[in-house]
């Protein structure tokens, strides 16, 4: 049932993104075949849920993101060798983030099994807990959540327009990001260490001067 619910969402994606029936036949080929993909999979685990099979079938799934793994799992200001991040910056107590939430793992596997269909490398789908990464917020000028941002190629792209629907957050990802608002990833700044912090107390305990006011310390 996992399947049959995942192709009947997928397909009807298909169909109204499709825009000739030759290019139409060719994507409900391509889904048929990825339809067959989960099939076989949810045959093997007849007792484990939708989004395990999903993310067993495709290999797809949410990356965690926070202050210390960020620039080095996305590489967003140096580069992006890493590919293209879709990143959804939220936290728990915006009633506004569990509709985004609900519908990030959809995400996640649906454009992945629409880049393999198509032959293109995949897009990393991440999400940033914005209560525990304040420096990740500070960075990227986040004044409030839910926000989504597409990291392409050292440039960030910002999603617009609210309705964070499955099928408008793959549109941004894979094409309508060339129409938002957009801006240079900014540099990563230092982020101080407990270790950092402890020396810069203890300097300031044995040596104070007035850059060591509390609220200057990092």
């Amino acid at each position: 049932m996992a399947s049959l619910q995942y192709c009947e969402v997928h397909g009807e994606y298909g169909a109204a993104s499709s825009g000739n029936k030759m290019l139409r036949s060719s994507w409900l080929l391509t889904a048929a075949l990825l339809c067959a993909h989960l099939s076989a999979t949810a045959a093997q685990l007849p007792d484990a849920d939708e989004e395990t099979i999903n993310e067993l079938a495709f290999g797809a799934s949410v990356v965690q993101l926070d202050e210390k793994n960020f620039e080095h799992l996305t590489q967003a200001a140096t580069g992006a060798t890493s590919g293209d991040w879709l990143v959804k910056f939220c936290k728990p107590s915006v009633p506004r983030c569990a509709r985004v939430d609900q519908a990030w793992s959809k995400v996640a596997v649906q454009l992945a099994a629409s880049r393999e269909a198509l032959g293109l490398p995949r897009i990393n789908v991440a999400a940033v807990d914005t209560s525990d990464s304040p420096w990740l917020t500070k960075r990227f000028s986040i004044t409030s959540v839910p926000l989504v941002i597409l990291f392409k190629s050292g440039v960030m792209y910002w999603f617009q327009g609210g309705g964070f629907s499955v099928e408008r957050l793959m549109q941004f990802a894979e094409r309508d990001y060339e129409r938002s608002s957009r801006m240079l990833v900014p540099p990563e700044p230092h982020v101080a260490t407990p270790h950092d912090q402890t020396f810069l107390v203890t300097i300031c305990t044995v040596r104070p001067f007035p850059p060591c006011r509390p609220d200057t310390l990092p």
